[in-house]
């Protein structure tokens, strides 16, 4: 069915404000059935949290998600009003193009709205016609000439000219092909030689990039055209075909905050009203600050607009692009560290914007005209940006700051020079800002920002999405009046409801103290108590000990309140030198850390490489399955003087306190065996009493052999990371099927009790040293299986150790048996909404 029609456009109205001309579009939905009279003030309530003025005399009024019950079916209205009304910020909008969308049937109008935007000939031509169907012709597609087009079609798009093979398909993600997905079908695109086109509606998007499909404007549902042409055409559309059915690794990306209510972790922040006056905006991060304003400001850079040299200005680029991607591997990895992978993800995504062949190629021809590298650079990836933020799908839309962010960060590189440096802060705020890029929120010191108060963005925004990571309350949406505040005032606000108060009362001061007090209550109690021991309620013990893998973190660990070190990640010693350390470089280190634990157990795990750990001067062999090939234990017996000199190194440390020694990937019998001999060989080498040697439980066979294996060693510590991707066969790096290889699968809670069982069999000890030993749904599920041991992140300890002084084993055994009778892991984490 249509969704524009002559009966939803009105010509020549005389509207003189904002909201006769919405109220006019309103009555036009509302005579054709399309809407609840009641959606009006959902279009205005929407005006209230974001401009709707797109540009060229056109404004796109809409209401807001909340109110989509009231839409009966999706519809779109126009106002032409040839005098103009005043949208705000000084815009006369002419052009009032009113949105009712249930889902995604509208997206083709807007993205043909983008080009009129960009066409001020055709604009003017449709503010000032007398003809509906110029207007209907415009914004569907169709030709002028009385019949109405559907906006989308119910069946994919014809096979592409010239490319003779295809396959149809639909696109499942709740929200379309939005940043993460695209992004993977790109890079899987890319690993073929063949050209692969996307098709939807009557556009066409090159697979190879991410600009080009996220303009495709694809949502929920849309059917859609892959079409392949070259030597390995075949090969990438089944692989293709398979990533787009599987999802392309979707999830739901940026999902705003809940009702306060489901999202405060200590239970102590209630919804209140405020007695001064505040500015509404959107909910973005939740919880409370209290701080004064810092407006943030960014730098100026200054460059020319033309060159002489297109050559020079071509290597410049290429040099820029080159360094802004090992900054952003490098940001990748700090916020992977600080705020999870998940998280980091964001990074990936601006990596690939610097790779992609639509943006190149247009920069490319800027400069052959003329123009500077940085001018070329910054013009076009603002009009690439400005397509994307027309777009009326919100994920979509965050997607130009995200490309701004990339741009401004090469732009930086390109620039002569840079004038007034961002204003950083120095002493606890709450940042004021029009739209803080990811970049610059990833790297925000949480110790010193309260909160965030933005003029733009949305709640999905990757920005907000890193704020929430931070744990820094943040509203966004909040127009520009938010620039007013002077410099140094202090203010409230309120990341839950989405408010920020101006002019708080000292009532308020004080509610808002009292709540974020009550917020931090829980968290200083966990930290005040963090030497205490996991007792549980029934006297139960658990050691909770960290994961390390830097000297330095030995002492952190300890003061964490760590029982001890459950995993040290010897592979850290090895990375980034040039040459491998030598027994003395390697002895020191482990003395330092067992010195620093005072008597707590170490376990120093021994060289884990191999799969996705690659080492270049220890020559690793090229595997065409590196994960099944020498990894752990079997890259260090095929390299037996590498070995036991890190052998020879722990065994020194030993003489300094409680060490144990534990060997990695563990398959095979005669794989341990062979590595206790060596071990044996060492000691008596090197002089040393005998100490405690264990394995890792990562791969089926294992476990499958852990009774055997129990015969032979004092412990086992469950990897559940790799027993995950190994038990279901699912890489847990991969684009697409990580989110699947959940740790909380039957399947390998199974493997966990099975390995349990068999230890109690044989008298010896379990632990955990993977992520959900760290999670408190984890933590609950492997203390009731039987685990002694939970090895985890510093960070994580007080907080994990608390959790369980509030339970009871048996409690937990109940549980974790309740958990192995389930189906699949989103089920075992449904039963566990209800742990204690």
């Amino acid at each position: 069915m249509a969704i524009l029609n002559a009966n939803l456009i009105k010509l020549q109205s005389r509207a003189s404000t904002k909201d006769e001309a919405i109220d006019e579009a309103v009555g036009l939905l509302v005579n054709e059935g399309k809407i609840d009279q009641r959606y009006g003030a959902a279009m205005r309530e929407r005006e209230t949290v974001a401009n709707t003025f797109l540009g060229n005399g056109i404004a796109i009024p809409h209401g807001v998600p909340s109110a989509r019950d009231l839409i009966h079916d999706t519809a779109i209205s126009v106002v032409q009003v040839p005098a103009g009304v005043d949208w705000g910020n000084g815009d006369q909008a002419r052009l009032i193009v009113a949105i009712a969308a249930k889902s995604d049937e509208h997206l083709e109008i807007l993205a043909n709205l983008t080009g009129v935007v960009g066409d001020e000939v055709l604009a003017e031509k449709l503010i000032a016609t007398k003809d509906k169907q110029e207007i209907l012709a415009a914004l569907t597609g169709a030709e002028a000439q009385g019949t109405e087009a559907p906006i989308t079609s119910t069946t994919p798009p014809a096979p592409l000219e010239g490319f003779p093979e295809s396959f149809e398909a639909v696109i499942t993600g709740a929200h379309g092909l939005h940043a993460r997905p695209a992004t993977n079908l790109v890079n899987l695109a890319k690993g073929y030689s063949s050209q692969i086109r996307v098709s939807f509606g009557d556009k066409v998007a090159d697979a190879k990039s991410l600009i080009s499909l996220l303009k495709l404007g694809a949502g929920h549902g849309a059917d859609i055209r892959v079409s392949a042409k070259g030597e390995d055409a075949l090969a990438a559309l089944a692989a293709l075909q398979q990533a787009i059915a599987t999802g392309l690794g979707d999830e739901e990306e940026g999902e705003a905050p809940k009702a306060a209510e489901d999202t405060v972790s200590t239970g102590s922040m209630t919804m209140r009203t405020w007695e001064g006056a505040a500015l509404e905006g959107v909910a973005a991060s939740p919880g409370l600050a209290v701080a004064p304003v810092l407006q943030f400001g960014r730098e100026k850079l200054v460059y020319s607009d033309t060159a002489e040299n297109s050559e020079y200005e071509r290597a410049s680029l290429t040099k820029a692009i080159e360094t802004a991607r090992e900054q952003l591997e490098e940001l990748y990895a700090d916020v992977s560290k600080s705020s999870g992978v998940k998280h980091a993800e964001i990074f990936k995504a601006h990596q690939e914007f610097l790779e992609d062949s639509d943006l190149l190629s247009a920069v490319d021809a800027l400069i052959s005209s003329g123009k500077s590298a940085p001018a070329a650079w910054d013009a076009e990836i603002n009009a690439q940006a400005d397509q994307l933020a027309a777009m009326d799908d919100a994920l979509l839309a965050a997607r130009a700051t995200d490309m701004r962010d990339v741009g401004r960060r090469v732009l930086k590189l390109l620039a002569e020079r840079v004038e007034a440096s961002s204003n950083l802060p120095t002493e606890p705020c709450i940042i004021v800002a029009e739209d803080l890029t990811p970049s610059e929120t990833a790297e925000l010191d949480p110790s010193l920002i309260r909160g965030l108060a933005m003029a733009a963005g949305g709640p999905t925004s990757h920005t907000s999405i890193i704020a929430r990571s931070l744990d820094i309350p943040a509203v966004v949406g909040v127009g520009k009046s938010i620039f007013d505040l002077p410099e140094g005032k202090t203010i409230l606000l309120d990341g839950t409801q989405g408010q920020v108060v101006t002019s708080p009362s000292e009532a308020d001061l004080k509610a808002g103290q009292a709540a974020i007090s009550a917020r931090e209550d829980e968290r200083d109690a966990q930290k005040r108590d963090r030497f205490k021991p996991a007792l549980m309620r029934d006297g139960s013990r658990i050691e909770v000990v960290a994961n390390i893998g830097e000297a330095s973190e030995a002492a952190k660990a300890v003061d964490a309140g760590g029982e001890g070190v459950g995993l040290l990640r010897t592979e850290i010693l090895f990375v980034n030198r040039e040459s491998e350390p030598t027994e003395d470089e390697q002895a020191a280190t482990y003395t330092q850390m067992a010195r620093a634990l005072n008597g707590l157990p170490i376990i120093i795990r021994t060289l884990d490489v191999g799969g996705d750990k690659e080492i270049p001067y220890l020559t690793m062999p090229q595997e065409d399955n590196p994960f099944l090939g020498e990894r752990g234990i079997r890259f260090c017996l095929a390299r037996p003087e590498l070995f036991r000199s890190q052998l020879r190194a722990i065994y020194r440390a030993s003489a300094h306190g409680c060490v144990r020694i534990m060997f990695p990937m563990v398959s095979q019998l005669s794989e341990l065996l062979e590595a206790k001999k060596i071990a044996e060989e060492v000691r008596l080498e090197v002089g040393a009493d005998p100490v405690e040697i264990g394995i890792m439980i990562e791969v089926p066979s294992a476990v499958a052999m852990a009774s055997v294996f129990a015969q032979h060693v004092d412990f086992f510590s469950i990897g559940t990371n790799d027993l995950t991707q190994y038990t279901l066969a699912m890489d847990r790096l991969h684009p697409l099927l990580a989110k699947q290889a959940d740790g909380l699968d039957p399947a390998v809670l199974r493997f966990i009790d099975q390995t349990v069982r068999a230890a109690d069999a044989a008298g010896i000890w379990v632990g955990a040293c993977g992520g959900i030993a760290g999670d408190p749904l984890g933590a609950t599920l492997l203390t009731g299986l039987g685990l002694k041991e939970l090895s985890m992140s510093i960070p994580t300890i007080p907080e994990i150790k608390a959790l369980l002084r509030s339970q009871s084993l048996a409690d937990n055994k109940r549980l974790a048996q309740k958990a192995l009778e389930q189906s699949s892991a989103a089920d075992v984490r449904a039963l566990m909404g209800g742990a204690p």
